[in-house]
């Protein structure tokens, strides 16, 4: 992997985390585009740029996380457990190595739900606290966000959404959703990779540490900066707008697939 190559994928995880797209199925397309195909740890790779968007987070809610640690009973953080749950369970009961294959068809389904929670929920401009579940609804839908394709903040958001909560609360929680569920998933993953780890394998595969650097670093400062946009416009735009993109995006994945053939 280059530089160049790690500033892509790192621009690319750091829009996709927070704007409702799916990073993790556009880093797969440019597995696809970079021709990745030996790379044997990509799915660590993907997890290691995780960490950026995780640092973004950490800058923009320190002061809330902050007060989560000191107050677990009289804070959020209860919710931010019950909404972790469902994707836990996910991850133990399934085997999470799927395959690009099912991309175009994991882009449509994010439209679908995006579009079924405006239908559902309406237009809310009014700030409610998250109850019980909500945070339960929104951890469901972070399992089934699983899938690479289907946009992990656009589905968390849609819960929220249908459940009654405000776009701007709902965005709000979802975004604190990604602090556990990235922790963990970096924990796992390296536990996984331990060998690999210690022994410098991991990173040599990578193709040393700037690149990885890079596309941590890159990751971070467009996951901010995809946070701040995204709060800034969440009162006033309706999130069926990225569903037309991911519903675009889906069917030219599926056209190349079955039609055209060039990447897959």
């Amino acid at each position: 992997m280059s530089i160049v190559q790690a500033f892509w994928l790192g621009l690319v995880q750091g829009l996709g985390e927070f704007l409702p797209i799916s990073s993790t199925g556009h880093l797969d397309l440019l597995q696809k585009i970079f021709g990745f195909t030996s790379l044997n740890n990509y799915m660590t790779l993907d997890i290691l740029l995780h960490t950026g968007t995780l640092a973004a987070v950490v800058v923009v809610y320190w002061k809330r996380l902050l007060n989560m640690i000191r107050h677990p009973l009289k804070s959020d953080l209860w919710l931010l457990v019950v909404a972790t749950i469902p994707a836990v369970i996910a991850a133990v009961a399934f085997d999470t190595n799927f395959t690009a294959e099912s991309l175009g068809f994991e882009f449509l389904i994010t439209t679908l739900i995006i579009w079924l929670a405006d239908l559902v929920g309406g237009v809310s401009f009014e700030t409610k606290e998250v109850k019980w579940y909500n945070a339960l609804a929104m951890g469901v839908m972070q399992a089934v966000a699983i899938l690479p394709g289907v946009s992990r903040s656009g589905a968390t958001i849609s819960g929220g959404v249908a459940t009654g909560l405000s776009r701007k609360r709902s965005t709000d929680f979802a975004f604190l959703m990604s602090v556990p569920a990235v922790l963990g998933a970096i924990v796992l993953d390296l536990w996984k990779n331990k060998s690999d780890v210690f022994n410098g394998a991991l990173v040599s595969q990578m193709g040393g540490w700037m690149p990885l650097l890079v596309g941590v670093i890159t990751s971070a400062v467009f996951g901010f900066l995809a946070i701040k946009f995204m709060l800034s416009i969440v009162r006033r735009v309706r999130l069926t707008w990225f569903g037309v993109y991911t519903g675009i995006l889906g069917i030219l994945i599926l056209l190349d697939q079955y039609v055209f053939h060039y990447f897959f």
